[in-house]
């Protein structure tokens, strides 16, 4: 894998402070395309938006499962593209599917992810 393309942005990640975990869409770990996107899915939580902050997620953060979520991501169309661009880049095998038909949220498991129970 290109180490120089490790640190790409792809999207933004929500982190619930006082859950100290990053928040799920479709039981995946969830990736906006955009901040306004991130703070809309942010306001529309359970968690109370004073207990979040907003993360910028790069693709060595995904490929080094950094929200624990085994590989699979919910992402954004955007955040996706900007995802499939890199991952074909550096050969990464991946799986995308449109979530209930939408294209606009695609659940994505990614092959070749540190998971945190491989250490």
């Amino acid at each position: 894998m290109a180490t120089d393309k490790d640190e790409q942005f792809v999207g933004y990640s929500i982190f619930e402070t006082f859950e100290e975990c990053y928040q799920f869409g479709e039981n995946a770990c969830f990736i906006a395309d955009s901040m306004p996107s991130a703070e809309r899915f942010m306001a529309a939580g359970v968690a109370d938006p004073s207990e979040c902050r907003i993360d910028q997620i790069g693709f060595a953060d995904i490929m080094s499962d950094y929200g624990v979520s085994s590989g699979e991501y919910a992402m954004e169309a955007a955040a996706f593209s900007r995802f499939k661009a890199i991952a074909d880049q550096n050969n990464v095998q991946y799986r995308a599917e449109p979530y209930d038909g939408d294209d606009s949220l695609l659940v994505v498991e990614i092959e070749g992810v540190s998971r945190v129970d491989d250490d």
